[in-house]
């Protein structure tokens, strides 16, 4: 009875500690799946403040293009200030230029006369003295229209440089307000098929997206995701969701902000 007794005792203990052995694993399973889902947590909070430090300096660099755009167009009436005033001087400068060669053919219409009112024969005592006057006044108005020439070679050569520098700050501002423009698109997600993964966008060809076009979901200043366009038409356009972009826990809904990926960049 006693061998009965003790081989029943060592049967309890050894079932006692299989059962021992068998709690204490799920207790070390229970605690690794605890910290996994606990780096898991982390890992998400941390790209989530990634994403939103890249969004600030994404709109630092907006505000930026702005002030950088607003500067050019004050170059760019400076300029042109300045070349309504350049174009105002040449207009003067040809004028004096006018007068002075209309004085000239004055004078040489005057000594011709002269020469065919004089008899022959006569001599007129104070003809030369006229007459070298008169060509004096005519060289120094050559050497004053020539002088004037030269200004208005000058101020030509300076409307030249203006209107290149116009061009020039024109075609930067353009540029600027396109990439501007490109950077602002923002459009607005309609329907949702999570069954299917896809969504539709209020927005196409007539807010600049193409096919090539990468797309962040956004909801009030966080990123939720990511798309790539399938199709793309006028005013709408469909494209799937990125579904290991999404956050865990988030669902892309109607009504999410659709913006550009490289904001974000």
């Amino acid at each position: 009875m006693t061998k009965v007794l003790f081989m029943l005792s060592a049967v309890v203990m050894v079932v006692a500690i299989a059962i021992s052995y068998q709690n204490n694993q799920s207790l070390v399973d229970l605690r690794i799946k605890r910290h996994t889902t606990d780096d898991s947590l982390k890992r998400e909070r941390q790209n989530a403040n990634n994403l939103a430090t890249e969004a600030e300096g994404a709109k630092a660099k907006v505000l930026a293009a702005n002030m950088e755009a607003t500067n050019e167009e004050e170059r760019l009436t400076l300029a042109k200030n300045k070349l309504r005033n350049a174009e105002a001087d040449a207009e003067r400068t040809q004028k004096d230029v006018d007068a002075a060669n209309q004085k000239i053919a004055e004078y040489k219409t005057q000594i011709d006369q002269l020469g065919k009112d004089m008899p022959a024969g006569f001599a007129l005592e104070k003809a030369p003295e006229m007459m070298n006057s008169i060509r004096k006044e005519i060289a120094d108005n050559k050497t004053k229209a020539e002088k004037t020439q030269e200004l208005i070679d000058a101020k030509d050569g300076e409307l030249k440089k203006v209107q290149a520098q116009l061009s020039d700050i024109a075609e930067s501002i353009e540029v600027r307000k396109k990439s501007f423009d490109r950077n602002s698109l923002s459009a607005t997600i309609v329907a949702v098929n999570n069954d299917w993964g896809f969504v539709v966008i209020e927005g196409g060809e007539n807010k600049g997206i193409t096919v090539d076009t990468k797309l962040l979901v956004t909801r009030g200043n966080q990123p939720i995701g990511r798309l790539n366009i399938v199709s793309v038409d006028q005013s709408k356009t469909l494209a799937n969701i990125d579904l290991k972009s999404v956050r865990n826990g988030v669902a892309i809904a109607p009504g999410d902000r659709v913006i550009l990926e490289s904001l974000y960049q």
